[in-house]
C-alpha cells in the first residue's frame, strides 16, 4: 500500500476473506488524495482474482483483464463525472450484477462519491442490497456517510480508515474567510455565477459551519478543515444566539440544498444558497 494508513484496514479485509466472512457490501470515506480510490481498486482486483493471497496475484486471466481495464464482471459509477447520480444509472448497474459472471467468479459493482445519489437512486440501491445477488460485492465511497440513507448504511459494512486530518487548500481557506467576513457583514457576499460555482460554495459553507460546530464542542484545532480561521471562529462561538442547535440546523440546510439539487437540476441553487447566507447573516447580527 502506498499509504500507510490503508495497511491495517486492508489486512482486516484479507483476514475476513481467509475466514469466508466477507460482507456483500462495503462503504468507506471518499478521499482520493489519501488513497481511497486506490484502496477500492485494489480490493476490486482482489475480489476478482482467481488466486488471491494477501493481495491479487496479478498474473491470472482475471487480473490481466482487470489491469487492462476490460474485465467484464466489474462496473463503476463515478460521481466525480456528474453533478448527481440518478436512478437510471443505479438500475443499469443493478441489471449488470444480475447477469451470470463472464469469468465464472465474483462480480463487483463500484459507486464513487455515492453522496451524489438522488433519493430515488439510493432507494434503488437499497432494494438490491436487501436481496443481494449471489457472488456479488458492492464497494461504495462517500465524502459524507451521513448523506446516505440510514437504511442504506445499515445494509453495508463500514471500512474504518484513519486518514490524516483533511486540511483545505489555501485557495479554499481564502474563500471560507471571504464567506465568513460576508456573514459578519464586513463585505458583500460572493457572486455565484453558475451551478458549478454554487456547488463549490455549498461545500465551503458546510465545511465552515462544521468547523464552527467543532469549535463549540471544544475540539482540537487539528480537526478543523480551515485551521487558519480557528481564532475567528472561537471569537464567534461566544455569541449566545449562535449555538450548537443553530449551527446544526445550518449544516442540515446545506445538505438539504444539495439533495434538492441532485434530485432536480432545475432548481436555482445560486439563488437558494444566497437566501441561506442572508438568513445566517441576520442571525449573526443578533
Amino acid at each position: 500500500m502506498a499509504f500507510p494508513w490503508l495497511r491495517e484496514p486492508w489486512l482486516r479485509l484479507v483476514a475476513s476473506a481467509d475466514s469466508g466472512r466477507l460482507a456483500h457490501a462495503y462503504y468507506l470515506q471518499h478521499n482520493v488524495e489519501a488513497g481511497s480510490t486506490e484502496f477500492i481498486e485494489r480490493l476490486n482486483q482482489f475480489l476478482l482474482c482467481k488466486q488471491p493471497g494477501k493481495s491479487a496475484c496479478g498474473q491470472c486471466k482475471s487480473c490481466l483483464l482487470y489491469q487492462s481495464g476490460n474485465h467484464p464482471d466489474t462496473w463503476t459509477i463515478d460521481g466525480a463525472e456528474v453533478n448527481r447520480i440518478g436512478v437510471d444509472s443505479v438500475r443499469e448497474l443493478q441489471q449488470n450484477v444480475m447477469q451470470t459472471a463472464n469469468q465464472s467468479g465474483l462480480k463487483v459493482a463500484v459507486i464513487l462519491q455515492a453522496e451524489k445519489m438522488t433519493e430515488q437512486a439510493g432507494n434503488a440501491l437499497l432494494k438490491v442490497l436487501e436481496e443481494p445477488p449471489a457472488d456479488t460485492h458492492w464497494l461504495v465511497s462517500t465524502k459524507d456517510a451521513e448523506r446516505l440513507l440510514p437504511t442504506l448504511r445499515s445494509r453495508m459494512q463500514w471500512i474504518s480508515i484513519a486518514y490524516p486530518a483533511s486540511v483545505q487548500s489555501d485557495e479554499q481557506t481564502v474563500s471560507a474567510k471571504t464567506l465568513l467576513d460576508s456573514l459578519r457583514g464586513n463585505k458583500e457576499f460572493p457572486v455565484i455565477k453558475d451551478k458549478e460555482a454554487a456547488l463549490n460554495w455549498l461545500d465551503i459553507s458546510e465545511n465552515l459551519v462544521l468547523d464552527w460546530l467543532l469549535i463549540h464542542q471544544k475540539a482540537a484545532v487539528s480537526r478543523l478543515r480551515y485551521q487558519q480561521l480557528a481564532d475567528e471562529l472561537q471569537q464567534l462561538s461566544g455569541f449566545d444566539w449562535v449555538n450548537i442547535a443553530q449551527l446544526s440546523e445550518w449544516v442540515a440546510e446545506c445538505r438539504q440544498l444539495r439533495q434538492k439539487f441532485q434530485g432536480s437540476t432545475g432548481i436555482n441553487l445560486p439563488l437558494l444558497l444566497g437566501f441561506a447566507w442572508s438568513r445566517w447573516s441576520n442571525t449573526l447580527s443578533g
